[in-house]
């Protein structure tokens, strides 16, 4: 494409995501960010809502964090966990009744439940791989996917676009859904993402999951930090079939396109991938 074309095609891309609705954050994280550092404040705040304190605590214990010592209460998972990583686990519970919220045709069960998988999924790889980053590929892992709910409210056929997009042998999953609406659901979800104020390298890797080749062949990126957020993420998304559960589609063309690619950066021979499947399996067991 030349710079004409690109320039058009970044034209219609912002113009397409400015007419999506984006659910704004709650007024919560503010006040939690007034805070502070008082963490009985904080905790005081989170503690007002029953539910989502209930929800809180089930995904500090839940195996994927690995969290050997258990949480029985707010207060003590804020000093355990500290403010930031409390927060992202708040964003993301909040997120889901946000987008829980919106009239669609999607099956909002099916899509977080297939969210917490790849979330439960890279947060153990991240261990299993001893990378120090478990609990922002958990919080990728909830998020990357959250365009999609917002743009199968705005245009009603998304479902069968989304079905479409994953069965293209090229796995070019963005190329089908931009040539239909103008727009795809990683730009949509990094919308939201900023809206939410998620850190830079979370925002990225939401914006490129569906360029991952791209990123990993782009040499002026010096940080390895994206890349390795994205190879996580991708294996994630192959473990647990994600297309299939998605859109129906029973070959993942996508990790067809970038596996060899994700598996060479991340220093992985396939042997070494199906040990480390089995060894997710084992650590996740009914939550795989």
């Amino acid at each position: 494409m030349n710079l004409k074309g690109r320039i058009l095609s970044n034209n219609k891309l912002n113009r397409s995501s400015s007419e999506i609705y984006i659910p704004p954050q709650p007024g919560i994280i503010d006040q939690i960010n007034d805070c502070g550092g008082d963490l009985d404040r904080i905790a005081e705040l989170i503690s007002v809502d029953p539910a989502v304190s209930a929800a809180i605590i089930k995904v500090v214990n839940s195996p994927a964090l690995g969290r050997t010592e258990k949480v029985g209460s707010i207060p003590h998972a804020v000093v355990m966990l500290g403010i930031g990583r409390i927060t992202s686990i708040l964003k993301t519970l909040l997120l889901k009744e946000s987008l829980n919220g919106l009239e669609s045709k999607l099956d909002m069960k099916m899509f977080w439940k297939s969210s917490v998988s790849v979330a439960s999924v890279a947060s153990t790889i991240c261990r299993q791989l001893n990378l120090a980053m478990p609990d922002e590929a958990y919080t990728l892992g909830l998020f990357h996917n959250c365009g999609i709910p917002v743009l199968a409210a705005r245009y009603d056929n998304y479902q069968q676009v989304m079905e479409f997009s994953y069965s293209r042998e090229d796995g070019r999953i963005s190329s089908e859904e931009f040539s239909n609406f103008g727009v795809h659901h990683a730009a949509a979800g990094y919308r939201i993402a900023r809206v939410w104020n998620l850190p830079e390298v979370i925002c990225k890797a939401v914006k490129n999951h569906h360029s991952v080749d791209r990123v990993l062949d782009d040499q002026s990126i010096e940080n390895p930090t994206l890349k390795t957020m994205l190879c996580v993420l991708k294996m994630a998304e192959h473990m647990v079939n994600l297309p299939e559960k998605l859109a129906q589609s029973d070959r993942d063309f996508e990790w067809e396109k970038v596996g060899a690619k994700v598996l060479d950066f991340s220093g992985l021979s396939e042997y070494d991938f199906e040990d480390l499947e089995d060894a997710v399996k084992y650590q996740l067991g009914s939550e795989f």
